[in-house]
């Protein structure tokens, strides 16, 4: 490209000399005179009379006129040129000394038409340089042309293929011929696309066989914690009938860890199908009565104040909303530990079951970021959790066409969930 542009400028120079080159040329051609004929009528007037030269072996390729020594004019080929030496030679015309017998017998003016060939030049100059212009312009727009199907063009489409990259879009190849400026980018460019493709494959399948093996062990680790919480309920049975206080107490303490670690597990579990697209949501008609017995399951600390439920039909999975109930009453436990208040509402599309503790709800800040995943708030802190549970929960009411809602209200932090009606 910049060899091009060296050359477009030395031709652009080149034309640009040419007029004043060619001008100069055609002044010295316009104004030369022929010697030859310029001597032979010299020698016409010189040998014969004056006054026969008009009817000599002319007409000659130039006008003149003849004076005496008087500077009478003895003849003149054109009229209203100059007729004495002084005019001629402000006319800037050529004066030739005439003789007769070895004397000086007058002059010959042979007029050049100055003004006239002035003219002539300077049309002829105005002629050169507006083809001169044309000439350049012709080749500096043929020269943009070529700059921008070669250039412009090619780095529109590269800046387009990064932009696309940049999304993730890496599929669709950059077409480009690899002989233009940018060929030996394009390719580079080309393979490095192909590179972030595979890489990309390669993560994600790295992430799947991550999240499969993480689905696995949360699969695996729940068969011992049920054996723990079914050998606590034993030990607690076993510990009523000889009143041991003690062994009570620490039985509690067990299978009180071990519904959190089960509950921990389960979300894991629950997140990672998730990801996975394997979590299943199927939603039926089922009769609202039933979310009384599933807030009783979730209800392990008998906190929930309980009120009528409406008898109707609603769109849900029992086995996802026994998760949705049981992650809401598990995390008011673990960050406010107080009563909690059941409340039921409808309206024409939805049931609304709001469960709300009296634990002071959480900071502003946290409050559009509290069902995000990992998230935890600001009032976590030395409590355990993954960040997980309002996370699941959205997903599973979302998944059964529901809707979720998160608020602090009457001094505590309150979610509604919202069934749709069937």
């Amino acid at each position: 490209m910049k060899k091009s542009l060296i050359i477009i400028i030395i031709i652009s120079i080149l034309i640009m000399l040419l007029p004043p080159i060619l001008g100069d040329m055609a002044d010295k051609k316009a104004s030369s005179l022929d010697v030859v004929e310029v001597n032979q009528l010299i020698s016409e007037i010189e040998a014969s009379d004056v006054m026969a030269v008009s009817k000599s072996s002319g007409p000659y390729n130039f006008d003149y006129t003849i004076l005496d020594l008087d500077e009478n004019v003895i003849y003149s080929s054109v009229t209203s040129e100059a007729d004495s030496i002084v005019g001629a030679t402000k006319n800037r015309d050529t004066i030739r000394d005439l003789y007769k017998n070895g004397e000086l017998s007058g002059w010959l003016i042979i007029h050049n038409g100055m003004d006239r060939l002035e003219e002539m030049v300077n049309q002829y100059y105005a002629l050169m340089y507006m083809i001169s212009y044309i000439a350049i312009l012709f080749l500096w727009g043929g020269y943009t042309v070529w700059l921008y199907l070669n250039v412009i063009r090619p780095f529109y489409k590269m800046r387009e293929f990064a932009s696309a990259v940049a999304a993730g879009d890496l599929d669709k190849p950059l077409e480009m011929d690899r002989k233009n400026v940018f060929g030996a980018f394009t390719e580079s460019f080309d393979i490095m696309r192909d590179e972030l493709a595979i890489a990309r494959e390669r993560e994600y399948q790295a992430n799947v066989s991550k999240r499969q093996l993480i689905a696995q062990l949360s699969h695996d680790i729940k068969t011992p914690v049920a054996s723990i919480k079914a050998m606590s309920e034993v030990l607690e049975a076993k510990s009523q009938q000889s009143a041991d206080e003690f062994t009570q107490t620490k039985v509690k303490s067990i299978e009180a860890k071990a519904d959190q670690i089960d509950a921990l597990v389960s979300n894991l579990f629950a997140s990672t199908l998730k990801e996975l697209e394997q979590l299943e949501v199927n939603a039926i008609e089922t009769e609202s009565s039933v979310i009384k017995t599933l807030i009783e399951n979730a209800d392990y600390l008998s906190k929930v104040n309980y009120v009528e439920i409406p008898s109707c039909l609603l769109l849900m999975d029992k086995l996802r909303a026994g998760q949705i109930f049981t992650n809401i009453i598990y995390n008011s436990y673990k960050y406010a530990n107080t009563e909690i208040n059941l409340s039921i509402h409808m309206d024409e599309e939805y049931f609304y079951v709001s469960l709300g503790d009296k634990g002071g709800g959480v900071s502003e800040d946290d409050l559009p970021h509290i069902m995000d995943m990992y998230y935890r708030g600001s009032n976590t802190e030395g409590i355990e959790g993954s960040g997980l549970g309002l996370n699941i929960t959205r997903n599973l009411i979302q998944d059964m066409n529901g809707i979720i809602i998160c608020e602090n209200a009457d001094g505590g932090f309150k979610v509604t969930i919202g069934f749709r009606l069937a």
